[in-house]
């Protein structure tokens, strides 16, 4: 295992390791089953989306799509292979699906920032340090709890769409489409819809206090 997959496989054990012992959510029993589901989603959305941009290459290498450990990881992909996978959990196992979400996000920038060394020593995306920087700064904003109208993925979704949606500007390998960039599509997406789930919070609030 190279220094990329090592750096990977700490940030999976740390947010495993954090969502154990915080988790109230997902029954002990089915704990395990959620958390492998989680990492196999998120290793398969991350690879997807990184092959689907770079295709022009893998389609005249279609043995390197497997080769994970030489880089490759998408992060937006893993995030929207993850939130397809925890629905689908919610739905069979009738456990609120906005709830799963919050002890996940939790934790999720925490696991970002350490995932981004890897990127250091994979010798890519020179904003690396930026955004781990960011993110670490995003983890300790969910966890101290203090904007009291935000849900941890509120939080997550507006504070990370608003730094990948930043971060765009200074990268130039990623995905692009007539000069538009994806990432800051999804970037968009993730804001607004925090910002709804926001909306949805401050109500149920106000609705607490009549």
């Amino acid at each position: 295992m190279n220094l990329y997959g090592l750096i990977i496989g700490i940030a999976c054990v740390i947010g495993i390791d954090y969502f154990s012992k915080n988790n109230h959510i997902i029954p002990k029993k089915l704990e395990n089953i959620f958390l492998f589901g989680l990492l196999v989603s998120g290793v398969f959305g991350a690879r997807i989306y990184h092959v689907i941009d770079q295709w022009s290459f893998y389609q005249h290498n279609p043995s390197l799509i497997i080769q994970t450990w030489h880089g490759g990881l998408a992060i937006y992909g893993a995030i929207i292979a993850i939130g397809i996978y925890i629905y689908l959990f919610s739905l069979i196992h009738r456990i609120s699906f906005l709830k799963i979400l919050d002890s996940i996000t939790s934790v999720l920038p925490l696991c970002q920032a350490i995932g981004r060394f890897g990127n250091f020593f994979n010798h890519e995306i020179p904003t690396w340090w930026l955004e781990a920087s960011l993110n670490l700064i995003l983890f300790f904003i969910i966890r101290s709890k203090k904007l009291v109208n935000y849900t941890p993925t509120s939080l997550y979704l507006i504070g990370y769409g608003t730094i990948r949606f930043f971060i765009e500007f200074f990268r130039n390998d990623t995905w692009t489409i007539n000069n538009f960039k994806i990432a800051q599509l999804i970037s968009i997406i993730f804001i607004f819809t925090g910002l709804l789930l926001n909306r949805r919070e401050r109500i149920k609030v106000a609705k607490k206090h009549h």
